[in-house]
């Protein structure tokens, strides 16, 4: 199977998320190492942890197993994200400044 480019990563993960409404954020991180796989980087909403099996065991059927899924480390995530996917109610979600 060949290696999924990020827009394959883009349109499984819009697929998939409106089944996991805990997760707030949809992050991707690209492999920082050689051997290393990319990761779909999850940030749950209000300390719900979202089901990393059944959400790696989606990609994968979409994607293949080329992808990882974990969660987001918050301060002490050291590598460069892109966020994906943000869901409409979240509060980690950017907001335009007042008066916008």
């Amino acid at each position: 199977m060949r290696t999924p480019t990020i827009l394959d990563i883009i349109q499984a993960v819009t697929e998939i998320a409106p089944s996991y409404p805990e997760v707030a954020v949809w992050w991707y991180a690209r492999a920082d190492a050689v051997g290393a796989r990319p990761a779909l980087v999850l940030e749950a909403r209000d300390g719900v942890a979202p089901d990393l099996a059944s959400i790696g065991s989606e990609l994968a059927g979409r994607v293949g197993p080329a992808v990882a899924v974990r969660m987001h480390r918050d301060a002490s995530e050291k590598q460069a994200l892109y966020r994906l996917l943000t869901t409409a109610d979240s509060r980690v979600a950017a907001r335009p400044p007042e008066g916008w």
